[in-house]
Order: structure tokens, then sequence, then C-alpha cells
């Protein structure tokens, strides 16, 4: 079996999608002759955790926890005068952390894997980011071994999401700069979405070949949702989910309001029976929306919970539902939270921009019902279809399905990592 050294920030018991996707692709390429070695960091600062997960780690997988320096570590609740000076030197240089606040974890991470690749024999890197320091992790291996490299993009690193950092015009040339040498010395480039793919590609430097460029999508694993059963909700409710952030530019607002319209058609005993569960971290300038009088009694808020409840929570519902960013390019926005959603079985009430790539996966599903993301209109004429069809299974196209499952994607990176090997 080939070793594959795989560098990623993020890993149990670190939470969140990039822990999940390192998680699943290391837990199935062995099926395809690759023995992933894990590289990761041992503290993750303020990330959200999630220890749970850690269950799902198998035993023979072997993962090494890099130690560093992060800006967050110096909380502030230290009070003595060296630790604040310190703190209060972290977040004045924290702008100069280059080429994102996670930079003090490059060193100690290529100094592991250097290490462990001349150890292990191994034959091929991959490294995923954001944080895009792991990705010049990956660039200074390759450099330093020879190893053939392949690097994921879970996030458009100087497009699109750039706009959103606030880079100065010389940082970004910077950061645009160090993208080009990575993608120049990469055997292979993979993405998550349609959209970054493309821009990637359109971003390569001059003598790198389009071929170079893959879709390797978000996906989920059958075998988190085993043992899990599909079950109705309490009391008869009719209980719609929401998994995941809020946040200004992904606002439950149009939902609320559709809401609000369908529920003004409806008889008073359809209205006891509607749940709307919101589970993840909402901002707090979206506090209004949920203490509006004539939602009382509707609306459920749970902060961050483990993988496994969310889970359960997502498998019991009946009505999921999906809410993207309303922001510039919004139809390329393809949101890792579908994929769990499409592999819980359950119906989904897909907030997404007509015609994206998106709104294609999800139609194709067999599972979904669309309505545009800033129209209450559509919104409430899609619940009254759900509504209608709540005691009917959905009926899930099981070869559009299969392009998410786990194994099949290992199975898609085990192929570019021979490929990349040769």
């Amino acid at each position: 079996m080939r070793p594959v050294l795989m560098l990623s920030y993020h890993f149990p018991p670190l939470g969140g999608s990039g822990s999940m996707r390192v998680l699943r692709l290391s837990r199935y390429l062995p099926e395809s002759g690759w023995r992933p070695i894990i590289v990761s960091v041992a503290g993750g600062g303020r990330e959200p955790r999630d220890p749970g997960l850690l269950d799902q780690v198998a035993p023979e997988l072997e993962v090494h926890r890099v130690r560093c320096l992060e800006p967050d570590d110096f909380s502030d609740s230290w009070q003595n005068p060296p630790q604040k000076v310190v703190r209060n030197l972290f977040k004045t240089l924290d702008f100069l952390l280059f080429p994102d606040d996670r930079a003090l974890w490059i060193g100690p991470a290529v100094r592991r894997a250097v290490r462990l690749a001349r150890s292990h024999q191994v034959r091929a890197i991959w490294a995923t980011g954001p944080p895009f320091s792991t990705l010049v992790a990956g660039l200074k291996v390759h450099q330093q071994t020879g190893l053939p490299l392949v690097l994921d993009f879970r996030d458009d690193w100087t497009g699109f999401n750039s706009r959103f950092r606030a880079r100065r015009p010389a940082r970004q040339a910077r950061e645009e700069a160090l993208e080009r040498r990575c993608l120049e010395a990469a055997s292979a480039v993979v993405s998550v979405t349609p959209g970054i793919v493309e821009a990637l590609c359109q971003r390569r430097p001059e003598g790198v070949p389009a071929e170079r460029f893959h879709l390797l999508p978000n996906g989920f694993d059958p075998a988190h949702f085993e043992g899990i059963p599909q079950t109705k909700s309490p009391s008869g409710s009719f209980q719609i989910v929401h998994a995941g952030s809020l946040y200004s530019t992904r606002s439950p607002k149009p939902f609320l309001d559709g809401l609000r319209l369908w529920l003004a058609g409806c008889p008073p005993e359809v209205r006891a029976r509607v749940r709307v569960v919101f589970m993840g971290r909402i901002e707090p300038a979206l506090e209004p929306l949920f203490q509006a009088p004539d939602l009382n009694g509707l609306l459920e808020r749970i902060p961050f919970v483990p993988h496994a409840e969310a889970l359960a929570r997502i498998r019991g519902a009946d009505l999921l539902l999906l809410v993207v960013d309303q922001v510039e390019r919004a139809d390329q926005i393809f949101t890792g939270k579908v994929f769990e959603y499409l592999g819980s079985g359950r119906p989904i009430l897909a907030l997404v921009p007509p015609g994206s790539p998106l709104a294609g996966v999800l139609a194709s599903s067999g599972m979904a019902l669309l309505a545009p993301p800033d129209d209450p209109e559509g919104i409430r004429g899609a619940l009254a279809q759900a509504w209608s069809r709540r005691d009917e299974p959905p009926r899930p196209d099981r070869n559009v399905l299969s392009r998410y499952d786990a194994r099949a994607q290992a199975g898609q990176l085990a192929q570019l990592l021979e490929d990349a090997a040769g």
C-alpha cells in the first residue's frame, strides 16, 4: 500500500467541513491502495471542537499533530502584563501573518512532513486549504522532497473569497503570486465547486495545462447515518431543520417572511404543528429576526452541536432547510451541508439561485423543492408543497447520490494520486 501525506490544519477533534472532508477521504483511500498519513495541528486555537468525531477516526490511521504558536492562543482572559503585551503584539501583527492567520504552523508542519516523507517512503503529498498556509506547507514539502503534490482548494484563495478579507492591493498581489507558485508546482489541483475549478484554471500560470484542474465536491459518508433511524417528529409536529451558521449575507429573513405568508393561509391547527429548528452559530445582528412576536413558539435555536447529534436531528426532520449566501456570484456557492442533507434521505427546501450548479444538483436528486433565495412568495409556495407531501417519502435518484458517496470520491482522489505518482 502506497503512503500519501495528507496535510490538513483541520482534523478531529476540530469540527467543521474541513475536518469532515479529510475524515471521509482518509477513511476510504486504503480501499484503493493508498495509506494516508495525516499531518494536522495539535491545538487549533479557537476553532470549534467536536471530540465525538475522534470515534470516527480509523484506529489504524496514522495521525501526527504538530504544535505551533497561534495568535488566538493568547486569550483575552489573561490579565498579567507580560501576557497582555504579547497578546496585543499579536493583534497588531495579525495582518502581517502571510498568507493567513495560521502562517505560524507552516514551519512546524513542513519539518514534520519532510521527516515523515523520508522515513515512510511516501509516494505523494495532498494538502487542503483553507487555511491556505497549508497549501504553502505542501509546496515547501514538495520542494524539499521532490514528491508529486496534489492541492485541494475548499475555497477560492485569491478570487471571489478574497474580497471578504479586505486585503490591501500589495498584500493581494503577494498572495496571487504565491498562489501561482502553488498552481505551477502541483501535479493536480482539485476543488469542491465547478466555479472554483474554473476560476483557478483561468488564473493558472502560462504553461500549466487546463487538464490539471479537477472537480472533487464535498460529499457524505453513508456510514455516518448507520444506526440513526428516520423517526417522525414528536407529538405530530412538522419539524423544519436548518443546520449551519447564519450571518448577514446568509440571512433567514426571506425564509421567515415566506413562512409567515404560508402560515397566514393555514388553519390554526397547522400552525400549531410547525416547528423550525436552527442548529449552529447565529450572528448577533440577526437576533431581532428570532424575537419577532408573530413567530413566538415556532422557532427553536440550538448552538453548535456534536456532529452525531446534528445528524440525528437532520435524519429526524420532516423538512431540511438550505440557505445560501446572497452575495455577488452566489450562483457559484456550493455549501458543503447540502451533501449531508442528500445523504440523510429527508426532503429538502433549498433557497438557491435558479440555474446555479447547486440548483441543478438538487433538482436532479429527486429530494428537493427549490425557491429563489430572495422570493418570500416562492418560498410560501414551496412550503405549501412540502406540507402537502409530508407523508410521501422522497424518491432519491441513486445514480446522482452515488457521485457524492465518500467511497466513490476517495476512489477519484486515489486515481489522481496514481496519475501524479506515476
